[in-house]
């Protein structure tokens, strides 16, 4: 692939959102890639480099300061799994699931070592800072992703995928069944149960009855 190649490349995977204009525009580079093709790589990684951030930052928080080690680590994530793509989705939808995944088991891993390291405190207490948004936040879209964000860390990893996939990256169900290679009637039992219990956490807290609606 010459250098020029390359460029057209980057000019005609365009986003609007985290949707591709031209949504098989990835594929052949994600097959040479995929082959071991060493410049293919380099261009698949620099085009959908800022793919996987986005979404690392929305599962994460976008202040978060480890979204720059858990996009690397999403990369090689994309990567090891490119060789199962099979097309079934657009390249980009695969990949940003893959970075989802990827953002929700680190933040798992973080939860899981905060609860190990609270236990150890020499009070034995756990006391883990509050999750809660603080009063100018309350009615921003911020609260809203961060209760979300919060939930997916306790939900069954699949009804998680599902809800980060279609709350987080605003995919379709029928994208998500293609991304995930999951019968449509399985995606949408997952969402309404992550949904579920996304309306029991929000209709605690009446500050966030925005969201509860939404999620209806």
């Amino acid at each position: 692939m010459s250098a020029a190649d390359r460029v057209r490349l980057l000019r005609l995977v365009r986003v609007e959102g985290d949707r591709p204009s031209r949504p098989d525009a990835l594929a052949s580079v994600a097959q040479a890639a995929a082959a071991g093709d060493r410049a293919a790589v380099r261009t698949f990684l620099l085009t959908v480099g800022p793919h996987l951030l986005r979404s690392v930052r929305r599962v994460l928080g976008a202040g978060s300061a480890d979204a720059d080690d858990v996009t690397q680590e999403a990369a090689l994530a994309v990567m090891d799994a490119l060789p199962r793509y099979r097309g079934e989705a657009s390249v980009l939808h695969f990949v940003c699931r893959v970075a989802v995944l990827t953002a929700m088991n680190a933040r798992r891993r973080a939860a899981a070592q905060k609860r190990r390291s609270v236990r150890d405190d020499e009070f034995g207490v756990e006391v883990l800072p509050s999750l809660a948004p603080g009063p100018e936040a309350n009615a921003s879209a911020e609260a809203s992703a961060a209760v979300v964000r919060e939930l997916l860390d306790a939900l069954p990893i699949e009804q998680a995928e599902v809800l980060a996939l279609h709350c987080v990256l605003g995919y379709t169900l029928p994208e998500i069944a293609a991304t995930a290679g999951l019968p449509l009637e399985t995606v949408r039992s997952r969402l309404r149960l992550a949904k579920q219990a996304l309306r029991t956490r929000v209709l605690g807290d009446p500050r966030l009855a925005d969201l509860s609606r939404e999620s209806s």
